[in-house]
């Protein structure tokens, strides 16, 4: 009964610390402090001198979902002695589809992976950690990857951009959270003895960690902004509409750059998938008490096996309706008003969304049909000459000249634009937008600005910054930076936004939702406002309906 008190009583005396939970600088010729929390102690792992903020690393902010934990909610972390120097850690397991698997020994590299990976870090000002300042608003960080890869450890997502650009006046949290099969196992055998979806219940538990403890490192829990790309922007996206938008989703303010997620509501795909799952891990027919004995590199080779042979632009597994936590899509949910209300959003999508995910070699209407026939098989009769009417065949007279335009744009409204019209539609008044079109406007390009650093910082071995005006300072990626901390830190992208940079920022607008979405335009020559004619009402009211899924 007393165990784990006891514990913590040995372990605060080991360290010469008080009992009071928070951060002390303890012992040592570093001088680094220490996050003291009812379950352990996190020694943070790095210092920036020149920019005064610290890093902590690799803070367990769950139990391992390992064994009987496969597939159920996230535990709460066990008790741990001693003081975690951040060293240890590791990334989620990774898979890749065919298109992508070039980069499989990047990931490998990046970091360990294991299923043991429910772990975040943080990047925190020096003057909020030695308690000069409180109540910081935070930005949490849901890393993007098709649902299928990535972590916080990704060498882009690094937060020191963002706390630079807000003059250290924000905190940057990153979690992991499980992906593939391992986060995203679906159907009705999931729903009746698991958790579907259960990867939102792990991002969801690093929120809840930033509710209960980032006020001991100078953060305020009431000024939490959720930030991704892609599949992180997707996930927010469905946090909103959890539990049919009657859950509070932890956050007060959300950026979503390209909100992506491959619309799955069918019970029986989700089901076929998960028997294929099933079988390749050697349980066929004996469901999740099999499943949850199976040695973890069987459970692996499965997830890449299914993700590998997945359609083309596809990632083979991702977030469905699991009518729980997920009750419809989220478009769908949006436009019947069934998502929280008390959020505002930045949200956007790149210029040419679709290009990753169209399959270049169809080149005739075979091709295009077969493509729709395998993605929409219940469509009705009259959605399939609706889909046809907004989407024409290539042609002298047509919207499109090639099959791959009319491909894409179908798949980008499909997958991306169509959410940013309906985000902008539920949040009308509280949603400011962009598109990114500088070229070639492709899915993700938007980071590397959003990223952007131009120190070189090797923690303690090298720490080099560069500061001149309009070329590592006050130049265009600054400027962008500017309107998303500003968001982050007020609410609002203009009130802090960078002034006399070049290009010179102008007032990002707000989302007017007419024929088309008013938003920022990034172009090769600065920023513009305008309305964007992929997110055209016809095309997205299309998607909002059921029609396509075969359901109406």
């Amino acid at each position: 009964m007393f165990g784990p008190l006891k514990a913590l009583i040995f372990a605060t005396a080991a360290l010469a610390v008080p009992l009071d939970f928070g951060i002390v600088f303890g012992p040592g010729s570093d001088n680094l402090p220490v996050l003291n929390l009812p379950y352990a102690s996190y020694k943070a792992y790095s210092y920036d001198v020149s920019d005064d903020y610290y890093v902590f690393k690799n803070i367990r902010f769950a139990a391992p979902p390992t064994g009987e934990r496969r597939w159920k909610k996230p535990e709460p972390p066990a008790q741990e002695t001693g003081v975690q120097d951040g060293h240890t850690g590791y990334q989620c397991n990774q898979a890749l589809n065919a298109l992508l698997s070039f980069g499989y020994p990047i990931l490998q590299n990046l970091e360990p992976a294991s299923e043991d990976c429910l772990f975040l870090d943080i990047q925190v000002p020096g003057k909020a950690v030695r308690g000069e300042v409180k109540n910081l608003p935070v930005l949490f960080w849901i890393f993007g990857g098709g649902y299928v890869l990535g972590s916080k450890s990704f060498f882009l997502y690094d937060g020191a951009p963002f706390l630079k650009s807000a003059d250290n006046n924000v905190i940057w949290v990153a979690p992991n959270y499980r992906l593939g099969a391992f986060g995203f196992l679906n159907g009705p055998t999931m729903e009746k003895d698991a958790t579907p979806n259960v990867a939102f219940h792990d991002q969801r538990a690093a929120l809840q960690w930033v509710q209960d403890y980032i006020h001991h490192l100078g953060g305020d829990k009431n000024t939490v902004t959720a930030m991704g790309e892609s599949a992180g922007a997707g996930s927010i996206m469905h946090h909103l509409v959890a539990k049919g938008g009657t859950q509070d989703p932890l956050f007060k303010r959300a950026i979503m750059m390209s909100p992506a997620f491959e619309p799955r509501w069918s019970p029986v795909q989700a089901e076929d998938q998960f028997k294929q799952f099933e079988k390749l891990a050697g349980c066929e027919g004996k469901g999740l008490a099999c499943l949850r004995t199976v040695p973890e590199d069987i459970l692996q080779t499965a997830n890449n096996n299914i993700t590998s042979s997945a359609q083309y632009g596809t990632f083979g597994f991702g977030p469905g309706v699991d009518n729980d936590y997920i009750r419809d899509l989220p478009n769908i949910e949006m436009t019947r008003g069934n998502y929280w209300k008390d959020v505002s959003v930045i949200v956007s999508h790149t210029g040419n969304e679709g290009y990753l995910f169209a399959n270049p070699t169809i080149v005739n209407d075979k091709g295009a049909n077969e493509l729709i026939d395998l993605n929409f098989p219940n469509a009705t009769t009259a959605a399939r000459a609706e889909m046809q009417k907004l989407y024409p065949s290539p042609g002298l007279f047509s919207r499109f000249n090639t099959q791959f335009a009319r491909i894409s744009e179908l798949i980008g409204h499909w997958v991306v634009n169509c959410n940013v019209r309906a985000i902008a539609q539920a949040y009308a008044g509280k949603t400011w937008a962009y598109t990114f079109s500088i070229p070639p406007g492709i899915h993700g390009t938007d980071l590397i600005f959003a990223f952007w650093r131009t120190d070189l910082n090797l923690y303690d071995i090298l720490q080099i910054d560069l500061d001149i005006n309009f070329i590592t300072q006050k130049n265009y990626a600054t400027g962008f930076q500017s309107y998303l901390t500003s968001f982050a830190r007020s609410g609002d992208p203009n009130k802090y936004r960078e002034r006399l940079g070049v290009p010179p920022t102008i007032d990002m607008p707000l989302a007017k939702v007419g024929n088309q979405v008013k938003v920022l335009d990034m172009t090769l020559t600065g920023f513009k406002s305008t309305d964007d004619d992929d997110t055209a009402k016809p095309q997205c009211d299309f998607w909002f309906k059921d029609t396509w899924t075969g359901r109406s």
